[in-house]
């Protein structure tokens, strides 16, 4: 342990890091939330969220959070969809694909198969000028300036700011299905 025991205020910096993260991803929403959020409305039978790494496990909560509130959605891990777990879906379904990078060639990969089921595929990440957005139908910008560690290197406020974005889905989804 080093010699500096001011854990208080390192947390302190994590918070603000993050909060500042989240209120330049909020200035950033635009008309393409309120698509985002017509397409999972839509959906025929289910929306399928994917992801790969830290982006998974926080796509599989978005997932999870819909669940709760009436919403059929699955998690599939982009590395087993190329090999079989495309068969969850119903044509049609749409994806929410999480990443931070926009580069995972395992997101990637299954696009094309996605565009032959008709899916409409949403991109939650964290560099809009990135693969995975080219690809997308719609696009949210979470893009953030600084992750909170000390060294920048580990997905604090990218991981952060995702999860948020995917609240914010789950909330204007209830509401739109007037939800109690």
């Amino acid at each position: 342990m080093s010699g500096t025991d001011n854990f208080v205020a390192d947390a302190a910096k994590v918070f603000e890091t993050e909060a500042s993260a989240l209120l330049a991803v909020r200035a950033r929403l635009d008309d393409s939330f309120s698509e985002a959020v017509r397409a999972l409305l839509a959906a025929p039978t289910k929306v399928v969220f994917m992801g790969v790494g830290k982006s998974g496990l926080v796509a599989e909560k978005i997932a999870s959070s819909l669940r709760s509130v009436g919403v059929p959605a699955v998690y599939v891990s982009a590395a087993e969809a190329a090999h079989g777990d495309l068969g969850v879906y119903g044509v049609g379904d749409p994806t929410v694909m999480v990443s931070k990078s926009g580069g995972s060639s395992e997101l990637l990969k299954v696009v094309p198969s996605l565009k032959a089921l008709e899916s409409t595929i949403v991109a939650i990440v964290g560099k809009a000028a990135s693969p995975l957005a080219d690809a997308a139908d719609i696009v949210l910008n979470a893009e953030v300036d600084a992750e909170a560690d000390p060294l920048g290197l580990v997905p604090t406020s990218s991981t952060t700011a995702a999860l948020v974005m995917g609240d914010a889905l789950v909330a204007a989804t209830m509401q739109a299905r007037s939800f109690t």
